[in-house]
């Protein structure tokens, strides 16, 4: 292991030939110095003369850190994983992002459409990735399970590659998943006059059956308070996002500033140029994943003679071949090159979805259509512009005003501000369907059943279901009239429900259902997170006199708090211990009779000191599985508080109870663990041979949520995902903002330095990292400074 210390003297060495000197080292000296001082934990505080050397200074701090990470994206991002990656590409995507991310429309429309400021800062962080390489070799990368040390696929990087990067990031929700389905897309040779109808049924598939609901390691919290809600007077901001623990995914921690121009600090998604999550002098704020749908399908009326053509407006129209190549290396090390083809229509390319049911997929569907797809994402040229605009703003209005640029891709947005306002919105790229549409155009067997499923789906024959189109808006997308938010004293708080229920008392509704539903039962995770809103508000919650501080939103997170435990603990003990004979309901007996003991004494919590998480964890897996076991069911009217009561006059649900418990103990015993375990030793995260413990569970009951796989009989040793890059964001009097944060898995995706896990262990220990805003902050908790020159 080498220290920060080392790393510095060695940039500053092979610097010298930049004109880097002890004398610039003292601020940002000359036209175009840029100044990068690292505070403690390795938080990289870039301040620049312009936007060039802003990205300069960010691209090389971040490539110090991490990277291979970015490398490896590069290489995704154009279609070449197959090639290059090995067991690690997807020839599928590369088919896609070859097709889409052609350097012309990189270079024409994503980059070239940006302001200037922007594209300087894209080109700087370019130079900068470029620098770190050229300083130590493809010899001098990390190492480990995200290195790529003499990786045949390393290089130089542009800004064209990292507009690539950036584009493929906005997909995510959309075209990506589903390019595996673009691909499968094949007409058939011959006519489809024989195909068989499906007469009337139902038809249930989930959402996962397409990979479009995000992962459980891909989710978030965030809570903003304003004046009337906060002791202070102040808004206050708990942001935290569930994101993955590995890969391009992952959030870095830093603070842009040009001196009167531009200072953010925050958190950024690996290659972004700009700061993605943070707050500067007067604002704050995060990001959720959103429940609205950022695609629509349309259902085309093929002919049956000619599945290459359809009819739309009573004319036919043709759907285009256009053969995309991609190349994969073979087994043997040889290179072969494949091409398939993405079919388009006027409307988007063709899709096939028969993964998820016979009826539906297909060319033809059995209903002798076939369907395409329309990505309101596919030419957002906004994304980047969006996250600059917001880091400028100031306040919730001038929020609210960058939001129109409707770049965001598929979050919503929450912020608090100094004077006291806290704001909600899901404002971002969402297709133009609204509810009169879908009415209108839902109304063909396959469109009715993809929309009930929860897949707005339009009748792709006529001109009046095409996407629509808001004054000023970008064609194809809802404008801000048509999408929720909420400007407020109170609060808002999102845990990935819709929009619905952002405030409990000032409920949001009357919008689309392509942004989300209303009316229906909440997560467990929204729920707990309301409860605690509520119980703070009331001062019930032993906390002190009611309202909030940033303590308090603090104590929201790491107070571990389970809801299942909170509804249902008691009564399951009850049940569980009247047991005499766990043969009925366990394969060891006598382990289920101790695992019951095990929750009587478990305090309800998911600290690393708690005994019984792990076992509450299983059980409440496997007894969510049974369906409905409430007293009290769900109620539009009381949604944080519906349903609830365990059914313990239903001898179905007791007996549930009872072998949800049993199974909970058997999976626990085939796991080598001991009833008794702290979850601190069955849940942590490896340093060397260093166990860290991680607080924390499920996001299925938890707030904050980790998520993670058993390796072995060594308990979850392979934390996946879930709580990230984490801060809580208030003001007082002074002009500088009093945030605290912590990034949960650390700076760096290379094992061998100091901040791999550093920041992991301040997350173990239930602590924060006490951001340096200010300069005489930033000076106090200073380790290391470099000057570039570019």
């Amino acid at each position: 292991m080498f220290s920060i210390r080392r790393i510095v003297i060695a940039s500053v060495l092979a610097l010298a030939m930049f004109g880097c000197s002890d004398d610039d080292a003292g601020g940002v000296s000359g036209v175009g110095g840029v100044k990068v001082v690292r505070t403690t934990y390795g938080i990289p505080h870039i301040t620049a003369d312009d936007y060039f050397g802003l990205g300069l200074g960010y691209g090389y701090a971040y490539a110090q850190d991490n990277y291979c990470v970015l490398m490896k994206e590069v290489v995704r991002a154009n279609g070449r994983s197959a090639l290059l990656l090995g067991d690690d590409g997807d020839i599928a995507a590369d088919f896609v992002f070859g097709f889409y991310n052609t350097d012309d429309y990189i270079n024409d429309e994503f980059i070239g459409s940006a302001p200037p400021d922007l594209q300087e800062v894209v080109a700087g962080y370019a130079a900068g990735m470029n620098r770190y390489l050229s300083e130590t070799g493809a010899d001098g990368l990390a190492e480990g399970p995200e290195g790529c040390r003499n990786a045949a696929w390393v290089r130089e990087v542009s800004a064209t590659d990292l507009g690539k990067v950036f584009r493929k990031l906005i997909l995510r929700g959309s075209t990506e998943p589903l390019a595996p389905a673009i691909i499968a897309a094949e007409p058939p040779e011959q006519s489809t006059a024989n195909v068989v109808r499906p007469g009337p049924q139902s038809f249930e598939f989930a959402a996962t059956d397409l990979g479009l609901t995000p992962p459980t390691e891909m989710g978030s919290n965030a809570i903003a308070v304003g004046a009337e809600a906060s002791q202070t007077g102040y808004g206050i901001l708990l942001g935290n996002p569930h994101f993955p623990w590995a890969g391009v995914e992952r959030f870095y921690m830093a603070h842009l500033t040009i001196p009167g121009v531009y200072d953010v600090m925050g958190a950024s998604l690996h290659g972004v140029p700009v700061i993605n999550i943070g707050f500067n002098e007067n604002l704050a704020w995060s990001h959720t994943v959103s429940t609205a749908r950022r695609f629509a399908f349309f259902e085309l009326q093929i002919l049956e003679d000619d599945p290459m053509s359809y009819v739309f407006d009573g004319e036919i129209r043709s759907i285009e071949a256009l053969p995309v190549s991609a190349e994969i290396t073979l087994e043997d090390g040889s290179i072969e090159t494949r091409t398939e083809t993405i079919y388009m229509s006027h409307l988007g390319p063709i899709v096939d979805i028969g993964g998820i049911n016979e009826f539906v997929g297909g060319w033809p569907t059995a209903f002798g259509t076939v369907l395409a797809v329309a990505d309101a994402n596919l030419f957002n040229t906004a994304a980047l512009v969006q996250w600059f605009e917001i880091g400028k703003a100031q306040n919730t209005d001038e929020l609210d005003a960058a939001l129109a640029l409707l770049g965001v891709p598929w979050v919503n947005t929450i912020a608090a501000d100094r004077r006291g306002r806290a704001y909600y919105g899901d404002v971002g790229a969402v297709p133009h369907v609204t509810t009169e549409k879908l009415e209108l155009c839902a109304n063909t067997a396959l469109t009715g059943l993809l929309t009930s499923q929860g897949f707005p789906s339009l009748d792709g024959s006529r001109s009046e279901c095409e996407l629509g189109t808001d004054p000023g808006t970008r064609p194809g997308i809802l404008g801000v009239e048509n999408l929720p938010a909420l400007d407020t004293a109170t609060y808002v708080s999102n845990s990935n429900d819709s929009y619905w229920l952002s405030n409990a008392d000032q409920l949001l509704e009357g919008f689309s259902p392509i942004i989300g539903a209303e009316d229906v039962q909440q997560s467990f995770r929204t729920r707990q997170g309301f409860v605690q809103i509520e119980e703070r508000l009331a001062g019930s919650d032993g906390l002190g006199a009611p309202g909030f501080n940033v303590e308090h939103m603090q104590e929201m997170l790491y107070g571990n708090r389970n809801i299942g435990g909170e509804l249902i603990l008691s009564d399951v003990v009850s049940i569980c211990s009247d047991v005499s004979d766990w043969s009925a309901y366990a394969e060891n007996p006598d382990e289920a009779a101790a695992a019951c003991a095990v929750l009587g004494n478990w305090g309800g919590r998911f600290d690393t000191t708690s005994v019984g998480s792990h076992i509450w964890q299983e059980f409440w897996r496997d007894v969510s599985r049974s369906g409905s076991f409430w007293v009290v069911p769900f109620d539009p009217e009381d949604p944080v508080h519906t349903p609830r009561e365990l059914n313990v006059s239903d001898t179905a649900v007791v007996e549930g109870v009872k072998a949800s418990v049993g199974a909970a103990a058997d999976e626990i015993v085939r796991r080598g663990l001991p009833m008794d375990r702290p979850w601190g030793e069955v849940q942590y995260r490896l340093d060397g041979d260093e166990r860290i413990p991680i607080h924390g569970g499920n996001a299925s009951s938890m707030f904050s949520a980790i998520s993670g796989r058993y390796v072995g009989d060594q308990g979850i040793a392979n934390i996946r995902g879930g709580n990230s890059y984490i801060h809580t964001v208030t003001w007082d009097e002074s002009e500088c903002p009093d945030a605290f944060a912590v990034l949960t898995y650390s700076q760096s995706t290379d094992p061998a330095s100091p901040h791999f896990a550093d920041m992991t262990r301040v997350y173990s220990a239930e602590e924060w990292v006490d951001m340096p805003y200010c300069a005489q902050d930033i000076e106090a908790e200073k380790i290391s400074e470099v000057v570039l020159f570019p």
